[in-house]
């Protein structure tokens, strides 16, 4: 086993405590991540930039489809051609469905390289949105099932008194 090196990674408070709730180990998942962008500088081409983050995605979809929920991944400003002032921008959203989708204009695509390299998000910043989209998602299951079984017992409770009565 090779020797480890202490890394400050900064990610929400509460990201930190959904992932530990969920068993989710943040050291582990960004040594990863991190391995697979050990780049040398003849590397940081456009193409090995969007290989790296295809991989990063096909890593992050089957969580992604299990749970249904997309995660933002990239913010791609618009630009007035005429003056070339800045408009506004669009949240680019990777969703479980492999593609790219953009909410403001009821927009999908499939190809990554639409996306410029400047509006993609950086993987930390992806990766905490997803820990967070994703613990959003499993908490709002929990919630779900606790009122499921609530209605069930309210209605198993009226179908009682109902059906006692004939």
């Amino acid at each position: 086993m090779s020797e480890k090196q202490k890394l400050t990674l900064s990610v929400n408070k509460e990201v930190v405590e959904k992932a530990k709730e969920m068993g989710i180990n943040i050291s582990e998942i960004t040594e990863n991540v991190l391995r697979g962008f050990a780049f040398t500088p003849t590397e940081l081409d456009d193409a090995e930039l969007y290989s790296q983050y295809k991989e990063l995605f096909s890593i992050m979809l089957p969580i992604m489809i299990k749970y249904d929920f997309s995660v933002p991944i990239a913010l791609d400003p618009v630009i007035d051609h005429t003056t070339g002032e800045y408009r506004w921008e669009f949240t680019v959203y990777l969703t479980t469905h492999s593609l790219f989708w953009i909410d403001e204009v009821d927009h999908s695509f499939s190809e990554i390289e639409e996306i410029p390299i400047s509006s993609l998000h950086s993987p930390t910043q992806i990766l905490s949105l997803f820990i967070e989209r994703l613990t959003k998602t499993v908490d709002t299951r929990k919630e779900h099932l606790k009122e499921l079984e609530m209605a069930k017992q309210i209605i198993q409770a009226i179908a009682g008194t109902v059906l006692d009565k004939k």
